[in-house]
């Protein structure tokens, strides 16, 4: 098996991300077309990853194989204590975590939930939570390998103007 690197995000990784974005984009487009735009290869989203990779506040890992960026995964921390009527405690989010399509099942996802969690425990986190998507059944099934088990349901209903 070869060897899975992880490192932060560096700007010169744009392009490499941008590609990921737009493999996870497509799918989740395909799925709810009304919800996600399609994706974008004359760089619509670029700024967007930028400033991710450039902000201090968000963990922005890329997994290297082969000399090449295979996946990477976003996180950031959010303290609840500022909400009166829930326990105080410090949650890690992920953002967005994507495996290059012709790699999955090869680690690399499991890897980098890996190291984010250690990021997370470092800064004081309880927990780590994540969305999914419903139609999503592969990621799904790759959380619950790692023992990610359902919090909540984000039920949607869209509405016209009568």
């Amino acid at each position: 098996m070869t060897e899975i690197a992880v490192r932060p995000a560096r700007a010169d990784d744009l392009q490499s991300v941008c590609d990921l974005a737009d493999q996870i984009n497509a799918q989740h487009h395909d799925a709810l077309p009304e919800t996600f735009a399609a994706p974008d290869s004359h760089g619509r989203d670029r700024e967007f990853w930028l400033r991710q990779i450039t902000r201090s506040e968000v963990l922005f890992l890329v997994a290297h194989q082969q000399n090449a960026v295979r996946g990477f995964i976003t996180a950031t921390i959010q303290d609840g204590s500022e909400i009166p009527f829930l326990q105080s405690s410090r949650i890690c989010r992920i953002g967005t975590i994507v495996v290059d399509a012709r790699f999955r099942g090869g680690r690399i996802g499991t890897v980098l939930m890996e190291h984010a969690e250690r990021w997370a425990l470092t800064r004081g986190a309880s927990e780590i939570r994540l969305e999914v998507m419903a139609f999503n059944t592969e990621a799904k099934a790759f959380y619950e390998r790692l023992q990610y088990g359902f919090h909540s349901h984000i039920l949607r209903k869209p509405i016209e103007p009568q």
